[in-house]
């Protein structure tokens, strides 16, 4: 049986639009701690995130 789920990147830029301010925190934990693979995953979440709040792209 198979069931409705979304994605790791979906769930998480979900997050970041719910809250802001954890978004903001967790960008700039990895800005200041991460490898660049995740600074550039996680800055992608980011900005997608900003994006539909502002409505500046269509959801998935």
């Amino acid at each position: 049986m198979i069931t409705d789920y979304i994605t790791h990147e979906e769930a998480t830029i979900q997050s970041f639009m719910r809250d802001p301010e954890f978004a903001d925190y967790y960008l700039q934990t990895v800005l200041d701690e991460g490898e660049e693979s995740e600074i550039q995953r996680v800055q992608y979440w980011y900005d997608e995130a900003r994006a539909r709040m502002y409505g500046m792209v269509a959801e998935a």
